[in-house]
């Protein structure tokens, strides 16, 4: 008996097809990725345009900074 009804419910679960072709899946991947990409882009340097004035550091790389003698977040001498 209880392999009968294990064999009906895989004729059952084999006839069920996907809701789309499987190259349709990512399409969908594909476009959801480039969407988050697209939002991610939008906001970049956003932190950088709301820190306070006094927050704001005018070096450009921390090898920079170690050759003025300081470090990236030295105010002391601005």
């Amino acid at each position: 008996m209880t392999s009968h009804a294990a064999r009906v419910l895989a004729e059952e679960a084999a006839s069920h097809d996907l809701p789309m072709p499987a190259w349709g899946f990512a399409v969908l991947a594909l476009a959801a990725f480039a969407l988050l990409l697209a939002l991610t882009w939008a906001f970049r340097g956003n932190a950088q345009k709301h820190t306070p004035d006094s927050e704001h550091n005018d070096h450009h790389s921390t090898d920079l900074a170690h050759a003025h003698g300081g470090t990236m977040h030295d105010q002391s001498e601005h």
